[in-house]
């Protein structure tokens, strides 16, 4: 989804669609941390101390570095390899085909996640970290999704024998993204169109019936991990 930025004085000097944006933010304030509170107010892009933009200042509570040094000091706070092998249930010496595969970026798919963009990068309120183990005659995936904006958390661990994986691919897209931003005029407001597109990087399992997506920060070693595990799919699908 996309907001609204740039809010003109609250809801009494705003449209009909920013108030309802404003009100849906209060809403999603109500119960929440006040760090909870912050990365709403981050996404919405209103002050947190008066709910007003505008000609009263533009919210200084949080820039986009600040929010993706949260990000990372959350996940600090994770051992996720042991979480993983817990979850699965394997001694660490039944997984040593080759190195694991670590995924980490943020999600844009979920209905419910909020989405924040500018030219140099996009970012979302969720975020997740899968890891991805290799045995002698499986594949296992253990994921964990976390919420910026409130306590929800998700974690999701499937396995593969190498003989049901048909395809292990990757996909890039570039998202559209349109934000319509209000000028910072006292009396009158004036709408500046801007685009902001994005890039989102997955990897795809693919097995008779269904497939499962998971999202990646796209970088070298990525790559070269993935590399890996496609030639040793290979090797276990047809070297006999």
């Amino acid at each position: 989804m996309s907001l609204l930025s740039g809010f003109m004085g609250g809801a009494a000097g705003a449209t009909a669609e920013q108030a309802a944006m404003i009100a849906k933010r209060n809403a999603m304030k109500k119960g929440k941390s006040s760090e909870q509170q912050r990365c709403i107010d981050f996404f919405f892009e209103v002050a947190s101390n008066n709910g007003c933009c505008g000609c009263l200042g533009k919210n200084k509570d949080m820039t986009m570095e600040e929010y993706q040094q949260l990000v990372q000091s959350k996940l600090q706070g994770y051992n996720f390899r042991q979480k993983a092998i817990a979850k699965i249930g394997l001694d660490e010496s039944q997984i040593q085909e080759i190195p694991p595969i670590v995924l980490a970026s943020y999600r844009f798919s979920d209905d419910d996640c909020l989405i924040r963009v500018n030219s140099e990068t996009a970012v979302s309120s969720k975020y997740a970290v899968t890891w991805i183990f290799f045995s002698a005659v499986q594949m296992y995936t253990y994921t964990f999704i976390f919420d910026m904006t409130s306590d929800d958390t998700r974690e999701i661990t499937r396995d593969f024998f190498y003989s049901d994986i048909t395809c292990f691919r990757t996909e890039r897209q570039i998202k559209e993204n349109i934000e319509v931003n209000m000028s910072q005029g006292c009396i009158n407001s004036k709408e500046n169109i801007v685009k902001n597109h994005y890039v989102v990087d997955m990897l795809e399992i693919i097995v008779p019936g269904t497939s499962y997506e998971f999202y990646l920060r796209n970088s070298n070693t990525v790559e070269q991990s993935i590399q890996a595990a496609k030639n040793m799919l290979r090797e276990k699908k047809y070297s006999k």
